[in-house]
């Protein structure tokens, strides 16, 4: 007689049984830890079904085994994400609980008794389960140092990206479970795509968990993410779709600038030059001192004053980046569009002449560019009159 795994997982662990007494409870953490892996990846394998009574199931059992053996040993790094044994908090109650599996609108649980022995599965409602107190996955830490580290090989990417299907594959069913970080986990993937420019790759992902997991906070760093990726990746129209009106990250000054850059890029490639200078202004004015956002900001504020016509604050901007900021690449940028634009400056009749071209604090026009106006020498002081000029009348 052929039974399913699900149908003799209990009978495995009654001692009572023949298959419980000669097994006893090695078998026991292997159920509980890696049956997910077998339901996932053994089942095309058409190693679940077998016979019971037979010499056979037990080779098929072993073969099994070793299968997910070798595929936790092929991903370490997706090894933390066990479907417990965690604090599961219900409407009605709050116990300690492995999961076993979803079916539909039930989830089945496995509650863990006070002297550690095992209990009968039971099946909880999933509209009556407020939060599952999965803690975070190491994984997540480790996939980050890889994304951020420059020496990064394609290889270690592959691993990381192998690691986190393995625990997207093992919470989809689960991701819309109050604790369980599956979004998290595909937002994770995304940006390892992002630090390899693959933009299409990554705002596949974001949009799945920005439609799936609605109204939550991953959906809302995917949304910016997925925005930020569009611009990169040349679709400005998503991109101010995505990013237009979305309130900023105030925690995160890494993704609120990106955000911003972003934002105003997209706008100036789409004409919109006056919501572009919007985005890059607050970044200048609010968050200056990170990221090189002072210089990065008015070099990219250039070229929208120029769009515009505005040539007082174009000038102004060249000169606060090459007074403050010389060896900084913006600098560089500056002295371009200062050299393009100087004839529009002086024919604008904003400044005197090209001997004047200065500000209201007296900054004068920076040296080194072809064709700048030079420096104006500074008068001579009066003399300090002395005894003897003094009284010479």
């Amino acid at each position: 007689m052929k039974t399913s795994i699900f149908n003799i997982q209990h009978s495995i662990f009654n001692r009572t049984s023949p298959v419980g007494r000669i097994l006893g409870c090695s078998l026991e953490p292997w159920i509980l830890n890696i049956e997910y892996w077998i339901l996932r990846i053994s089942l095309p394998l058409k190693v679940f079904t077998f016979h019971v009574k037979s010499s056979e199931s037990f080779y098929v059992l072993r073969k099994t085994y070793r299968t997910a053996l070798g595929l936790a040993l092929l991903a370490p790094l997706a090894a933390s994400a066990q479907l417990g044994p965690w604090p599961i908090q219900t409407k009605q109650t709050a116990f300690e609980a492995s999961i076993v599996k979803r079916d539909k609108d039930i989830l089945w649980v496995e509650r863990k008794s006070a002297d550690g022995t095992r209990s009968p599965q039971i099946g909880l409602p999933v509209a009556d389960v407020v939060q599952i107190g999965m803690p975070r996955p190491a994984l997540f830490d480790a996939v980050e140092k890889i994304r951020l580290a420059p020496a990064a090989t394609d290889r270690q990417f592959a691993a990381a990206h192998a690691a986190l299907d393995k625990m997207i594959l093992q919470l989809r069913s689960l991701r819309d479970l109050p604790g369980i970080p599956a979004n998290e986990a595909m937002v994770a993937k995304a940006r390892l795509y992002d630090a390899k420019g693959l933009w299409r790759e990554s705002t596949r992902l974001y949009e799945d968990v920005v439609l799936k997991a609605a109204g939550t906070a991953a959906a809302s760093n995917a949304q910016i993410l997925a925005g930020i990726a569009y611009a990169q990746g040349g679709e400005h129209h998503s991109a101010v779709e995505y990013l237009g009106g979305i309130p900023l990250p105030e925690e995160d000054e890494e993704i609120l600038s990106k955000l911003l850059f972003a934002l105003g890029d997209s706008y100036f490639a789409l004409g919109n030059y006056d919501n572009a200078l919007l985005s890059y202004l607050p970044l200048v004015v609010f968050y200056p001192f990170v990221h090189d956002n002072e210089p990065r900001g008015l070099a990219a504020a250039l070229a929208c004053y120029a769009e515009l016509k505005e040539w007082e604050p174009l000038y102004r901007a060249i000169q606060e980046i090459q007074k403050n900021y010389p060896a900084h690449p913006a600098a560089q940028t500056a002295a371009e569009f200062l050299e393009k634009y100087q004839k529009e400056l002086i024919d604008a009749g904003q400044f005197v002449d090209a001997a004047k071209l200065t500000t209201a604090d007296g900054a004068v026009a920076p040296a080194g560019v072809a064709g700048a106006p030079a420096a104006p020498e500074a008068p001579a002081a009066p003399a300090t009159p002395t005894n003897e000029t003094s009284n010479v009348q």
